[in-house]
C-alpha cells in the first residue's frame, strides 16, 4: 500500500514539476517576473523569498505550479510584465513545459537503455549487449493444449522439464521432440510462478504436421548499450511512444467528434493509480518506462488547442501575431476560466467511468 501510493505522489509530482520548471526557467531567460514557483498545492507548509520569487512547499504532493507575473494579461506597463514581451517570447514560455515532459522522456529512456532495457530482441542487437532472455507468449491459441492449462497472454516461459529455455528454436524443438508426452512448463506471470503440465499434439486448424502447445512467443531481452547506442535507442523510443500516443488522442478525438464516446481508451488520477500498482510489482524498469509514457501523454494534453491548456493560450499568441493586437484581457481570461470549468467537469466524469471500470481494483491499489 505504502509503496503503491509514494510512486504514485513521486511520479504525478514529478511530472507536473517538471512541466512547471520548464515555464520556470524560460520566463526568468526572458527576464519576466516569476512571483511564486511551487512544489504542491496549497496550504502552504513553508516559503523562502529569493530575487523577487517566492519558492513554496505546499501541503498537497501532486505535482506544483508556477505563477508568472501578468500572465492574466496585468501590469503590461512594466516591463518584466509577461504581457510587455514579444509574441514570440512568450510563445516560448507557453511551450517550454511542454518541451521540458518531452525532454524529460527523452532523458529516462536513454538512461534506461543505458542501464538495461526490456525490448524485443532482433538478429540486429549485438549479443554482447543483452543480459538477460525469456520467452513472451504474445498469442494463446483457441482449443489448444496452452489455453486448457491455463497459459495466457504476457506469459513468461522459464522451463521446460526443468531445463532454461530463453529462444524459440528451443522451445520448437522440445515440443516437437515430446509428441504424446506431458511437458512440465514452469512460467513467471508478474511475480509468481506456476508450474503447468500439457501434452504437445498436432492441431488440424494448423497447417503444420508438428505437435505444439499452441502459442505464439516472442524473445525478450534486458539490453544494455553503450552510451552512443543508448542515446539512438533512447531517441527512437521515444518517437516511437510520440507517434503512437498522438495517434491515440487523434483517434480518441474523432470518437468523440463523431459521437462514438471516449469508451475506456482514456483515464484519470485513478486509473494512474491502479496502473501505477502494477507497474511497481512489476519492477523499476516498468516503472521508468511508465513515467516516460506519462510525461508524453503531458506534453501532447497540454499543447492541445483547448482553453485553460497551453495549447489554448498559444492560440491567443498566435492570433495576436496574426491581428497585430492582443485579445481583449477580460475576454481570454474568461475563455480560460471556461475551459478550467470544462476540464474539471470532464475529470470528474473519466474518474467516475474509471470507478465503474476497476471497480476492486481501485481500493486493491489504495491499501494493496
Amino acid at each position: 500500500m505504502a509503496l503503491t501510493i509514494l510512486a504514485f505522489i513521486v511520479i504525478l509530482g514529478f511530472l507536473v514539476f517538471i512541466h512547471e520548471l520548464g515555464h520556470f526557467i524560460a520566463a526568468k531567460k526572458f527576464g519576466i517576473g516569476v512571483e511564486e514557483f511551487a512544489i504542491g498545492f496549497p496550504p502552504r507548509l513553508m516559503t523562502r523569498r529569493h530575487n523577487g520569487t517566492d519558492y513554496s512547499i505546499n501541503a498537497i504532493p501532486l505535482g506544483g505550479y508556477v505563477k508568472i507575473k501578468g500572465e492574466d494579461g496585468e501590469y503590461t506597463d512594466q516591463p518584466d510584465s509577461f504581457g510587455a514581451k514579444p509574441v514570440w517570447q512568450r510563445m516560448c514560455v507557453m511551450v517550454a513545459g511542454v518541451g521540458m515532459n518531452l525532454l524529460a522522456a527523452w532523458i529516462l529512456l536513454v538512461g534506461l537503455f543505458m542501464v538495461g532495457a526490456p525490448i524485443e530482441l532482433d538478429s540486429r542487437i549485438n549479443p554482447s549487449y543483452i543480459k538477460e532472455r525469456s520467452l513472451a507468449v504474445s498469442e494463446v491459441l483457441k482449443d489448444s493444449p496452452a489455453k486448457a492449462a491455463g497459459i495466457q497472454l504476457d506469459d513468461a516461459i522459464i522451463s521446460i522439464n526443468n531445463t532454461p529455455v530463453t529462444n524459440i528454436d528451443a522451445f520448437q524443438q522440445q515440443t516437437t521432440d515430446s509428441i504424446g508426452t506431458p511437458l512440465a512448463i514452469s512460467i513467471r506471470r508478474g511475480k509468481e510462478t506456476i508450474s503447468l503440465s500439457m501434452v504437445p499434439q498436432i492441431m488440424e486448424s494448423i497447417a503444420d504436421d508438428r505437435p505444439i502447445i499452441g502459442v505464439t512467443l516472442t524473445e525478450l531481452g534486458v539490453v544494455r548499450f553503450p552510451p552512443h547506442k543508448a542515446v539512438i535507442a533512447g531517441t527512437q523510443s521515444a518517437y516511437h511512444y510520440l507517434v503512437r500516443i498522438a495517434q491515440a488522442f487523434g483517434g480518441i478525438i474523432k470518437n468523440v467528434a463523431t459521437g462514438n464516446g471516449v469508451g475506456d481508451s482514456i483515464g484519470g488520477p485513478v486509473a494512474i493509480a491502479v496502473a501505477t500498482e502494477n507497474v511497481v510489482d512489476l519492477g523499476f524498469i516498468h516503472v521508468i518506462i511508465f513515467t516516460a509514457i506519462l510525461s508524453i501523454n503531458l506534453a501532447i494534453i497540454n499543447i492541445l488547442p483547448f482553453p485553460a491548456l497551453d495549447g489554448g493560450r498559444l492560440i491567443f499568441l498566435i492570433l495576436e501575431r496574426i491581428r497585430g493586437k492582443a485579445s481583449r484581457a477580460d475576454m481570454e481570461a474568461w475563455f480560460h476560466r471556461a475551459g478550467f470549468a470544462l476540464l474539471m467537469l470532464f475529470a470528474a466524469f473519466i474518474t467516475y467511468k474509471d470507478i465503474a471500470r476497476f471497480g476492486g481494483g481501485i481500493w486493491h491499489a489504495i491499501v494493496g
